[in-house]
């Protein structure tokens, strides 16, 4: 299993802060690869996007726990991908952290493929999370307002 993770302060409301960023419409305005997420019914949700290796297409679950201001996603593929995101409530500031998981699947076409992405591209997964964080960070602090 690979896992990478990250936090940042932001200087908004957790309550609106969890509500931006767990709204699916909203994924693709600070997730780096995705260019398009709607929620399907139930848990369900698609994503469309570009990763380093190309463009693609996916559904997954998307849990939103609104009483903890956590939320929790996994893929639907070949590939065991999951993570969540968690805001805290920090006072006049909130902070929020993400975790990801990557574990082989069945496929072992795809985990050949996606073991050479975590071999030569670890950074590039950390570097994608932190970006996350700044962007979501950014679109919160620009927006929202603290409590």
């Amino acid at each position: 299993m690979s896992s990478y993770q990250g936090s940042t302060s932001v200087q908004a409301d957790a309550k609106a802060v969890f509500g931006f960023a767990s709204n699916p419409e909203n994924l693709a305005k600070f997730v780096p690869c995705i260019a398009q997420a709607d929620g399907g019914l139930g848990d369900v949700i698609h994503v469309r996007g570009t990763c380093p290796h190309g463009d693609f297409l996916g559904v997954g679950s998307l849990l939103v726990e609104a009483d903890s201001y956590r939320m929790r996603w996994n893929s639907r593929a070949n590939l065991n991908y999951r993570g969540w995101l968690h805001v805290t409530d920090d006072g006049e500031s909130s902070e929020v952290t993400i975790h990801l998981e990557f574990d082989p699947g069945m496929d072992f076409g795809a985990n050949r493929e996606f073991s050479h992405v975590l071999k030569e591209h670890p950074r590039t997964i950390q570097e994608t999370l932190e970006e996350a964080l700044s962007r979501l960070k950014h679109c919160c602090e620009s927006s929202l307002t603290t409590a």
